[in-house]
Order: C-alpha cells, then sequence, then structure tokens
C-alpha cells in the first residue's frame, strides 16, 4: 500500500488496498483500511442462502425424524449433573453411571 499526503485537508491518505485500484482507500475508525467505494460496489458479494427444503412434504418427513431420534441427542450430563431426560430414555444405563442417588432427588 501506497501513502500519500492530501494537499487539500492536510491529511495523510492511502492507496486502495485493490491490486489494480488508484483511488483513495477509505479508513474507518473501527474496521481500519477499506477499499475504495469503486471497489466495494463492483465486488458486492451475494448471500447464497436458501432455505432448508423445498417442498413441505420434505419438511414433515425430516420433522418427523426429528422429533422421533431426539432422543439419540441427548447426553448423560448436563452441567455437571445427571440428566433425568437422558436417563428416562434409557433406564438400563442408571447403574452403569452410577447416578441412582441423584436422580432419586430431584
Amino acid at each position: 500500500m501506497t501513502i500519500k499526503y492530501n494537499t487539500r485537508s492536510g491529511e495523510y491518505g492511502m492507496k486502495c488496498p485493490r491490486d489494480k485500484c488508484k483511488n483513495e482507500a477509505i479508513n474507518h475508525r473501527r474496521f481500519g483500511i477499506l477499499p475504495c467505494r469503486s471497489c466495494q460496489e463492483s465486488n458486492k458479494i451475494v448471500a447464497k442462502r436458501r432455505y432448508e427444503f423445498g417442498n413441505l412434504r420434505k419438511i414433515d418427513r425430516v420433522q418427523t425424524q426429528r422429533d422421533h431420534h431426539g432422543a439419540d441427542m441427548l447426553q448423560p450430563y448436563d452441567r455437571g449433573k445427571a440428566n433425568p431426560d437422558f436417563f428416562k430414555q434409557y433406564p438400563e444405563t442408571v447403574e452403569s453411571y452410577g447416578v441412582k442417588k441423584e436422580l432419586e432427588k430431584t
């Protein structure tokens, strides 16, 4: 980057950080040196966010799967304490984790 002195305002300015541009860069308080306005306008980033699913039938099917298999995402401990929802779904694991007394308190 090239630093140049602006004789009109008496300030030092910087050349645009883009390779082929000769305009003056924008000096932003928070973000620092930014490309000039013409470079920003010519290189707009288009958000390519699409909907998760295109039709209602697929949405319903996926939601049904999430409802049926939601227990698979449960963890035995939540913030250092036994998770009662996990042990309701998997009661055979209570003794192997040794949390029977802790679950009786809740």
